[in-house]
């Protein structure tokens, strides 16, 4: 059973069904629907949805996603704790804050990342599915 970190984008594409969401992603996302495998939200992830959902003229009915992602028992929300940022040195080959933070909780869970960020990809912090 392998568990994986959800990064904004990966989850956007999940709950909207797009085409965009990368097969082996999708498939991540498909075992955690099966009981295989669970899915890590970090609490970034959401609010970063909440900003891009707001961007994109409301793709999705927000609150009853998060609300029905809560209730879901394939995931699992990770929250940002203060002593996080201590990490922030340790990940430095990811430029962006909001990723930094997303693949410290993959590095910190040991799972894989499903994102397709080529920063991300090509820093080898962590193992990244798409």
């Amino acid at each position: 059973m392998s568990d994986y970190v959800a990064d904004t984008h990966a989850l956007l594409w999940y709950l909207t069904d797009s085409p965009r969401l990368g097969p082996n992603a999708s498939a991540a996302f498909d075992d955690a629907v099966n009981g295989k495998s669970t899915i890590y939200i970090s609490a970034i992830v959401v609010a970063e949805l909440y900003y891009l959902n707001k961007k994109l003229g409301g793709a999705l009915d927000f609150n009853s996603e998060i609300r029905a992602l809560f209730q879901a028992a394939q995931f699992e929300f990770v929250p940002f704790a203060a002593d996080d940022v201590l990490d922030f040195d340790r990940d430095s080959m990811v430029s962006e804050m909001h990723d930094r933070i997303i693949v410290g909780v993959a590095r910190r869970l040991s799972t894989a990342l499903l994102t397709q960020d080529s920063n991300v990809v090509s820093s080898n912090i962590v193992a990244t599915v798409w």
